[in-house]
């Protein structure tokens, strides 16, 4: 039986084909179409010919669980049954989770957060995703929803965000925040130019780092987690980004000081997430398939 785990972001879709025991065999990228049903027609089309037993898809944005919509500011989405789209476009059984419950799941599972009782993951992309970790779980509130950490105000009246606040962490702390402040260069070349000692690279890459850790020392203070993880795009970085962050929480007076991880799955950790949860939808239909017959 093969499994799927499909990354849905604002500017594109990881596809990862994984075996029952969650091994990675195969993993590619398309860009993201604007339609809901375009981008779940895409998605059943690329994976047809791996005759997946399901497909788990994370994506980014508020989930209603009990209706099974999602609305996604980034992608403007609005309340899109997009699991009913999945199934529709395939004839698979497909089950959606917020983009940030994927990749807690696959840094639970055998990542940074692995046997952390209490722990915070940041993903920086396009947007910033994540989750918490609370008594060892993936913290979800009574009606279901994940909390939206790229969401909180780090800047009263700062830059308006798609969501409808002005200030948001992601507007400061994310990728494309490092674009824009870098005025268009990837963040790639920024970082590489920072670490080769170009000082105009080194201050925009302090000041990225500054927004960074003060939505972490935010967070810090509420919930004084033992782990903060961050993955995604920016994670790249590695012990660059470690390093500048642990130096910045010391000035910015975080007490007490996080332990600060790089994310292990980094980009895979969306479609780990998802294939994790593609495997529950799997044994659970085969369980019922087994009590039907």
């Amino acid at each position: 039986m093969f499994l799927s785990g499909i990354d849905i972001g604002g500017t594109s879709i990881k596809f990862g084909i994984f075996d029952e025991q969650l091994n990675l065999l195969q993993q590619w990228s398309r860009p993201t179409p604007k339609e809901p049903a375009e981008a779940a027609a895409l998605i059943a089309a690329q994976l047809e010919p791996y005759h997946v037993a399901a497909i788990g898809a994370g994506a980014p944005g508020t989930l209603n669980a009990a209706r099974e919509t999602i609305t996604a500011d980034n992608l403007a989405w609005a309340d899109v049954p997009l699991a009913a789209l999945l199934r529709r476009a395939s004839g698979l059984p497909a089950v959606v989770i917020n983009d940030g419950h994927a990749a807690m799941l696959a840094e639970m599972r055998s990542g940074a957060l692995q046997n952390v009782q209490t722990g915070i993951l940041l993903t920086l992309g396009t947007g910033i995703g994540g989750g918490i970790v609370i008594n060892g779980q993936c913290w979800r509130s009574p009606a279901g929803l994940a909390p939206e950490l790229g969401h909180i105000i780090t800047h009263s009246d700062g830059l308006p965000c798609p969501c409808g606040q002005c200030g948001c962490f992601e507007q400061y702390a994310s990728a494309t925040a490092l674009i824009r402040m870098a005025g268009g260069e990837s963040p790639a070349d920024l970082i590489a130019r920072a670490r080769s000692g170009n000082a105009a690279a080194q201050a925009v890459f302090a000041q990225y780092v500054h927004e960074l850790c003060t939505g972490i020392v935010s967070l810090n203070s509420i919930f004084a987690p033992e782990v903060v993880a961050l993955g995604g795009g920016i994670s790249e970085a590695g012990d660059f980004l470690l390093d500048a962050c642990h130096t910045t929480l010391a000035r910015l007076h975080a007490n007490p000081q996080p332990t600060l991880r790089l994310a292990a799955h980094r980009n895979t950790a969306g479609i780990i997430g998802g294939a994790i949860a593609s495997l529950k939808l799997g044994v659970t239909m085969h369980e019922g398939l087994i009590q039907n017959n």
